[in-house]
């Protein structure tokens, strides 16, 4: 039940911040709100809200971007979130640099990598992400190299 709640509640402020910031319209929330209340009942886990978020994300696009917010089973310092990020930052690299854009992904896909780590040794990476993408926002109090 709690599960449930976070994950409603999680999904609520999505919509409340993608209608503040008009990424989506009122009636699109609205149509998205529906559809996941229809199956809120079906939640019980992580993997089942995963599973829905993944279903909705087929008719929603807007959904994506919550799902990779949520980052399932990752935690914030985790290469896995930015996943996307790093592959937009590798292809624009290549255009300029394929031998930094060959080390970036290697030290990217390093195992046990974290993202301040890649930031620290990338500072245009953290550039990037901190002015290109919403979870530029989750590295928190973390600053980039100067």
């Amino acid at each position: 039940m709690e599960d449930t709640l976070n994950i409603s509640q999680l999904i609520a402020l999505f919509l409340a911040e993608a209608i503040r910031s008009r990424r989506t319209s009122l009636a699109r929330a609205a149509e998205i709100s529906h559809r996941v209340i229809s199956k809120l009942n079906f939640l019980n886990s992580e993997s089942q809200a995963l599973f829905l978020l993944t279903e909705i994300e087929k008719d929603f696009q807007e959904v994506s971007v919550l799902k990779q917010a949520l980052h399932f089973g990752y935690h914030p310092s985790d290469v896995k979130v930015y996943e996307s990020e790093i592959r937009e930052f590798a292809s624009k690299l290549l255009l300029r640099d394929i031998n930094l854009s060959n080390a970036f992904l290697q030290d990217a896909a390093r195992p046990g990598a974290t993202i301040q780590e890649v930031c620290l040794k990338y500072p245009d990476f953290c550039d990037y992400l901190l002015h290109s993408s919403e979870k530029g926002a989750m590295l928190g109090e973390f600053q980039p190299a100067q």
